[in-house]
């Protein structure tokens, strides 16, 4: 399962862009819940290795 570590949000374009350092091995990813006009989605998740 996924916790979240971090919320962002968008600019008044839509854009987003955040940094987040990984302090484990696992798989990270970006999820939007959703709105009343737009669905939720979660990206499929990235591995990243902490060395």
């Amino acid at each position: 399962s996924y916790t979240t570590v971090k919320t962002v949000k968008t600019s008044s374009t839509g854009t987003l862009k955040t940094t987040v350092k990984a302090s484990a091995d696992g798989y990270w990813r970006y999820s939007f819940a959703g709105t009343s006009t737009t669905p939720a989605v979660s990206a499929a998740g990235d591995f990243v290795d902490v060395k």
